[in-house]
C-alpha cells in the first residue's frame, strides 16, 4: 500500500467525525438505537467534546511522564491550589466555607458539552447495550458521572429504580435469565462507579430472582451467576460499612462457597469470592481471618486464570499481610508483582497502589505512599468525578497518610485540606450522618483538629490579649475534635460491639483527647480500656498494644507523675517494637524519649545517658535502613510476571528457588 493512502483506522476516524459534525437530536437518537456499541460509545465521547479531548487528564503508568503529571495534578488537588482556578495560594482551614468547597469542586468536574441532550436518552437500555464494551469501560465511567452532572446525584438510583420496576410478564427461563445478567451488569458497575447503595439494592434485588424465581436446568450456571452476585454484594456492603447486612451476604456467600467447593471435578475458580469474604474481615479489623481467607484466594488462582484477577488477589493479600505486619512476606509478593510490565487498566492500577500505600504505612514509610495516593486522587477525580464516594474515600485515606507522615513537623494544613474535602463529598452526594465511612472521616479529622490545636499553644506570643485568643481557639479546637471522637465511639458500639477493634480505636483516641484536654483520669479511663480490648483480642505482644501502652505511659509521665509505671510501659512497648518491626521503627523513638524524661525524673543517670544515647543511634540506624529499602534490589524474583508458583512460595515462606 502506498504510504499516502489512508488506512483503515483513519478512514473510519474521518467518517465517525463527519457524522458527528452532521449530529442534531434526531440523529443521535436514532444512531444510539441503530449502531453497534463500539462506535456508539466512540461517538457520544465524540460529542461530548470531554475534557476538549485533551489527554492531560488521562493517567497510564505505561506512559512517559504520566505518573509524574498524574502526581502533580493530585498534589494540586490536595491542596486545594489548582493553577488558573482562581485559588492562586493553598486554602486555610479557616476559609474552608461550603462556598469554598462548591467553587473548588465546580473546577474539579469533568468538562463537556452536551449539545444534543445526549443524558436524556442514558436509560437502561442504552446502558445495557454499552456496558459490553469491557475494552471503554473508562470512557463509560466518565460519561456516567456527566449523566449525573447534569441530573443530580439521584441519577444512579433513578437507574436502579428503572431496573427494580421492571415486572416480567413472561414466565420464560430466557427472560429471566436476560433480567437476572441485566442486573448482575447494572449492580457490578454501579459498585464498580462508587454507588454502593444503589448497587447494593440491585443486587439484593437480582439475587431474589435467581434463588426464588429462575428455574435453571445447568446447576453450575446457577452457580456462577449466584456466586457472581453474592461477591460482588458482600464486597459494597462492606466497604460501605453495612454490617447488618453484610452479616446476612456473608451467610449466603459461605453456604454457596461451601456447595462449590464440594462439587467434583470442579473448574470453577472462585478467588474472588474469597477476596470478599477476606474483605469483609479486613473492614471489621478481624485481621488473621482477613488473611486465612486472602491465601485461600491466591492459592484459588489457576494459571489459565485472567491477569486482572490475579493482580487483585495478589495485591489485596499484600494489604492485609501489611496490617498483620508480615512486612517481608508482603515485601516479597510486592516486588515480585512489580516484575508485571504489561499494561493495567487505570482503576485496577490505582486499586493496587492503595494496596501498595497501605504497605508503606505499616512498614513506616509513609512518605512512600504519598506519591501512590496522588495518583489515586487525581485518577478517581478523573473516572468518576469529584463529587463521588471512591474520591471520597481516597481523600480520607490520604488524610490519615499526611497526618501520620507530617506528625514530626506538625504541619498539618493539607491533611486538613484533604479530610475536609472528603468529608464535604460525603455530605454532598447524601451518605447518613451515621455512616461509619463518614463517622471515620470525622475521627480523623479530630486527630489533625488536636494536633492543631496543640500546635496553637506552642508559639511564643508576649501580648496577654492574643493567648487569650488563642486559648478559645484551642478550646473549641479540642471540643469538636471530642464531639467527633465520642461520635465515633457510639457509632462503632451500635455497629460492632464494646469488644472490637473499630471500638477500641476510638477509645484510644479519646485517651489522647483527654490528655490534651487535661481531663487526666478520664484521659487512663480510656487508654486501659483500649488496652483490655486490644488484649483481649489481639493478645499481650501485638503492636496495636505497644501504641495504646506508649499513649498511657506518655500520660503517666507528663503528666500523672506515675514514673515507675509509664517505666515499665515504654519497655513493654520497646520490646514489642523491636521485635515486630526493627530497631529503625519510628514508635521506637517515642519510646526512647519517654524513657529519657522518665529517667531524668527518677534521676537515673546511668540509664538515661543510655537512653540519650539510643535515641542518636535510633537516627542512624533508620537512615541506613531507608537507603537500603530505596537501593535494595531483590533478586529471588522469577522473571515470569505472574508465576503463581512463585506466589505460594512466598506466602509458604518457602527456602525453594522457585
Amino acid at each position: 500500500m502506498n504510504n499516502s493512502s489512508p488506512n483503515v483506522e483513519s478512514l473510519y476516524n474521518k467518517s465517525l467525525n463527519q457524522l458527528c459534525d452532521s449530529m442534531n437530536e434526531d440523529i443521535l437518537k436514532n444512531v444510539l438505537n441503530w449502531l453497534p456499541p463500539p462506535i456508539s460509545l466512540q461517538m457520544i465521547w465524540k460529542i461530548l467534546r470531554v475534557n476538549d479531548g485533551c489527554e492531560k487528564f488521562e493517567y497510564n503508568h505505561m506512559l512517559p511522564d504520566s505518573e509524574h503529571s498524574s502526581i502533580n495534578r493530585g498534589r494540586e488537588i490536595a491542596q486545594m491550589s489548582l493553577h488558573n482556578s482562581g485559588y492562586t495560594a493553598p486554602v486555610s482551614y479557616r476559609q474552608m466555607s461550603s462556598e469554598t468547597h462548591e467553587g473548588f469542586a465546580t473546577i474539579q468536574q469533568t468538562k463537556f458539552v452536551d449539545s444534543f441532550n445526549f443524558s436524556k436518552y442514558f436509560d437502561l437500555t442504552l446502558f445495557s447495550k454499552l456496558v459490553d464494551v469491557t475494552n471503554c469501560r473508562s470512557q463509560l465511567f466518565t460519561i456516567f458521572q456527566i449523566c449525573i452532572q447534569i441530573n443530580g446525584f439521584k441519577f444512579p438510583q433513578n437507574l436502579a429504580d428503572e431496573w427494580l420496576k421492571i415486572e416480567i410478564q413472561d414466565d420464560s427461563d430466557d427472560i429471566n435469565a436476560h433480567h437476572i445478567d441485566q442486573g448482575l451488569k447494572l449492580g457490578i458497575f454501579l459498585g464498580d462507579a462508587g454507588w454502593f447503595s444503589e448497587c447494593a439494592l440491585v443486587l439484593s434485588h437480582t439475587y431474589k430472582i435467581i434463588t426464588t424465581k429462575w428455574v435453571c436446568l445447568d446447576r453450575n450456571l446457577e452457580l456462577v451467576k449466584i456466586i457472581q452476585c453474592l461477591t460482588k454484594w458482600l464486597l459494597v456492603v462492606s466497604n460501605y460499612h453495612n454490617f447488618d447486612e453484610a452479616k446476612i451476604v456473608l451467610q449466603h456467600m459461605l453456604h454457596t462457597i461451601d456447595i462449590i467447593e464440594k462439587m467434583e471435578g470442579r473448574t470453577l475458580c472462585i478467588a474472588y469470592a474469597y477476596v470478599a469474604v477476606s474483605q469483609y474481615y479486613y473492614v471489621l479489623m478481624e485481621f488473621n481471618e482477613a488473611w486465612s481467607w486472602a491465601v485461600k484466594a491466591v492459592y484459588e488462582l489457576r494459571d489459565k486464570s485472567a491477569d486482572i484477577l490475579k493482580l487483585l488477589v495478589i495485591s489485596h493479600a499484600i494489604k492485609v499481610c501489611s496490617v498483620l505486619n508480615k512486612l517481608s512476606t508482603a515485601k516479597k509478593l510486592l516486588n515480585q508483582l512489580h516484575t508485571y510490565e504489561k499494561e493495567i487498566d487505570q482503576n485496577i492500577h490505582v486499586d493496587m497502589l492503595l494496596n501498595e500505600a497501605c504497605y508503606s504505612l505499616k512498614a513506616d514509610l509513609a512518605k512512600d505512599s504519598i506519591n501512590s495516593y496522588y495518583i489515586a486522587l487525581d485518577s478517581r477525580r478523573n473516572l468518576f468525578g469529584y463529587y463521588n464516594l471512591h474520591t471520597a474515600i481516597v481523600f480520607v485515606d490520604y488524610a490519615y497518610a499526611r497526618y501520620v507522615c507530617d506528625y514530626s513537623t506538625t504541619d498539618f494544613n493539607e491533611a486538613m485540606r484533604s479530610i475536609l474535602q472528603g468529608i464535604f463529598i460525603m455530605e454532598k452526594i447524601g451518605l447518613p450522618n451515621d455512616n461509619m465511612l463518614l463517622v471515620n472521616a470525622g475521627r480523623i479529622k479530630a486527630l489533625i483538629l488536636e494536633e492543631k490545636a496543640l500546635d496553637i499553644m506552642d508559639r511564643d506570643l508576649q501580648a496577654d490579649g492574643i493567648k487569650r485568643l488563642l486559648e478559645r481557639m484551642k478550646k473549641n479546637m479540642l471540643n469538636e475534635a471530642e464531639a467527633l471522637h465520642l461520635k465515633a465511639l457510639a457509632v462503632s458500639i451500635q455497629a460492632v460491639g464494646v469488644k472490637a477493634l473499630l471500638t477500641a480505636k476510638s477509645y484510644c483516641n479519646l485517651g489522647r483527647l483527654y490528655q490534651s484536654q487535661e481531663k487526666y483520669t478520664q484521659s487512663e479511663k480510656m487508654h486501659l480500656t483500649a488496652i483490655e480490648i486490644k488484649e483481649s483480642i489481639l493478645g499481650k505482644d501485638n503492636p496495636e498494644v505497644a501504641l495504646s501502652l506508649g499513649h498511657l505511659a506518655s500520660l503517666y509521665t507528663y503528666q500523672l507523675k506515675k514514673y515507675e509505671e509509664a517505666e515499665v510501659l515504654y519497655l513493654r512497648s520497646k520490646t514489642i517494637y523491636e521485635t515486630t518491626y526493627g530497631r529503625q521503627y519510628t514508635g521506637l523513638l517515642y519510646d526512647f524519649q519517654g524513657l529519657v524524661e522518665v529517667y531524668r525524673a527518677l534521676q537515673n543517670t546511668e540509664k538515661l545517658n543510655l537512653y540519650n544515647e539510643n535515641i542518636l543511634r535510633f537516627h542512624e540506624t533508620r537512615e541506613a535502613w531507608l537507603y537500603q529499602v530505596h537501593t535494595a534490589i531483590d533478586e529471588n524474583c522469577t522473571k515470569d510476571d505472574l508465576s503463581l508458583e512463585k506466589f505460594k512460595c512466598i506466602l509458604n515462606e518457602c527456602a525453594c528457588d522457585k
